[in-house]
C-alpha cells in the first residue's frame, strides 16, 4: 500500500476509507512490544526501499490498522470485499505495487472471497492466538469452530495416549524451535538443521506423527532451508521430493495453490543443483538407495507441469518469468541430446519411481 499510494494508484475516497480504520498503535506498543519492534523496523526498511516521502510514524500506523468488524476487510482496494476465514477460497499475493487475488478453488458467481491472514495450516488454538496478537480479534470462522470441538492430537492413534505428555512436551519444544528459526537474524545452518531432524525424528518415532500435520509441517520446511544453506544439497533434494510428493497434496490440495507451486519450483532449483555436482562428495540421504538418477530430467518434469499450469495457478507474473529461465536453462542442457525430454516419457517416469523408492525409505527411516 506503501508503494501504491506513492504512485498514486488510490483515489482519494479510497485513503480516505483506510484512514478510517482503527489503529492499535497504544495497544501493541504497551502490551506487545515484541510486536511493534518488528512494526518499527519493517517501516524502516519500507521507508528505505520503497523510496516513499512518507515519515516512518505513518507508515508504522499501516502496520497497526485493523477493521473495526470482527471479520477484518481489505477495505482501501480495487477489489471486493474480502472476509477472513481459516477455510479460506482465494490467496493474496504481491508483485512489486500490484495485488493479485486468486482462486484456490471454484467460486460461484455472488459467492463471498475468503481469505487467510495467517497460516490455515497451523492448529487451531495457534492460528487464533496469532489472530488475537496481531490482528486483535477472535475468530469464529466455521473451520475454528469445528476444530474446537474436535479433541487435540486426534489424528494420532490410541496407542500413542501413553506417551501424550512427551509428545506434548515435544510439540511445544518444536514451536519453540520454529519461532527461533523465524527470528533469529544469523544461526549455523548445520547446527539448526541438527536440531530440526531431531525434532522431526522424535515427532515420528514417539507418536507417529503424521507428515502433513504441524508443527511437521514447518519443521520440514525449515530444514530445507538449513541443509541447502549447509550446502547438503541431496538431503535437502530427498527432503525437498518429500514435501513435493507426501506433503503439499495433502496439505494444500490444489496443484495450482502458491504454496505448492513455490515448492514445486524449489524442488526444480535443488534437482539442477545436484545435476551440476554442487552437492560436492556429500550424498547425504541420498545414499539411502542405491540407484542412479537423472536430476535434470526430474527438474524437467516438474518445470514442464509449472508452465503448463501458469495461466491457472495462483502465482504472479514475477514467478512466472522464474520459472520460464529456469525452465529455458534445462532445456539448453537437452540440446544436442538425440531424444527430447518430452520424448522421454518413459525414462521420466522411471525417474519418478526412483524418487518415490528414495522418499519412502526417508520417511521409513524417520525423516
Amino acid at each position: 500500500m506503501i508503494v501504491r499510494t506513492a504512485h498514486k494508484k488510490y483515489t482519494n475516497g479510497e485513503l480516505e476509507l483506510f484512514s478510517q480504520l482503527e489503529t492499535h498503535i497504544s495497544e501493541i506498543r504497551d502490551q506487545s512490544p515484541e510486536q511493534w519492534e518488528r512494526i518499527a523496523l519493517s517501516s524502516k526498511a519500507v521507508k528505505a526501499y520503497s523510496g516513499t516521502d512518507m515519515k516512518e510514524e505513518t507508515i508504522s500506523a499501516f502496520g497497526a490498522k485493523v477493521s473495526k468488524t470482527s471479520q477484518p476487510e481489505l477495505s482501501a482496494s480495487p477489489c471486493p470485499k474480502l472476509l477472513l476465514t481459516c477455510n479460506y477460497n482465494a490467496a493474496v499475493t504481491f508483485d512489486s505495487d500490484n495485488l493479485y487475488i486468486k482462486a484456490i478453488r471454484p467460486i460461484q458467481k455472488g459467492d463471498q472471497i475468503f481469505i487467510s491472514y495467517i497460516d490455515a495450516t497451523n492448529p487451531v488454538k495457534l492460528r487464533r492466538s496469532e489472530l488475537r496478537e496481531r490482528y486483535y480479534f477472535d475468530c469464529h470462522c466455521a473451520k475454528c469452530a469445528k476444530d474446537l470441538t474436535e479433541p487435540e492430537h486426534s489424528f494420532l492413534g490410541p496407542e500413542t495416549q501413553d506417551d501424550l505428555s512427551a509428545l506434548e512436551g515435544a510439540e511445544i519444544e518444536a514451536y519453540e524451535l520454529l519461532n527461533e528459526c523465524s527470528s533469529a537474524v544469523e544461526t549455523d545452518p548445520k547446527k539448526t538443521a541438527k536440531r530440526l531432524r531431531s525434532s522431526i525424528k522424535f515427532l515420528r518415532k514417539v507418536g507417529a506423527w503424521p507428515v502433513t500435520e504441524q508443527p511437521l509441517v514447518s519443521l520440514r520446511d525449515e530444514l530445507i532451508a538449513s541443509l541447502l544453506a549447509d550446502q547438503d544439497i541431496g538431503s535437502g533434494f530427498v527432503q525437498a521430493a518429500v514435501r513435493y510428493l507426501r506433503v503439499d497434496p495433502v496439505v494444500y490440495g490444489d496443484e495450482r495453490h502458491p504454496v505448492r507451486q513455490l515448492h514445486a519450483y524449489a524442488l526444480a532449483r535443488v534437482a539442477v543443483s545436484l545435476d551440476c555436482g554442487e552437492d560436492g562428495d556429500s550424498t547425504g540421504l541420498l545414499g539411502l538407495v542405491d540407484v542412479r538418477m537423472e536430476p535434470v530430467l526430474l527438474a524437467w518434469s516438474v518445470l514442464s507441469r509449472l508452465v503448463e499450469l501458469e495461466d491457472e495457478a495462483c502465482t504472479v507474473p514475477s514467478f512466472k518469468t522464474m520459472v520460464r529461465w529456469l525452465f529455458d536453462d534445462v532445456n539448453e542442457r537437452f540440446k544436442g541430446d538425440k531424444k527430447k525430454p518430452e520424448d522421454r516419457g518413459d525414462d521420466i517416469r522411471r525417474e519418478w519411481e526412483k524418487i518415490e523408492l528414495l522418499v519412502d525409505r526417508a520417511l521409513e527411516k524417520g525423516y
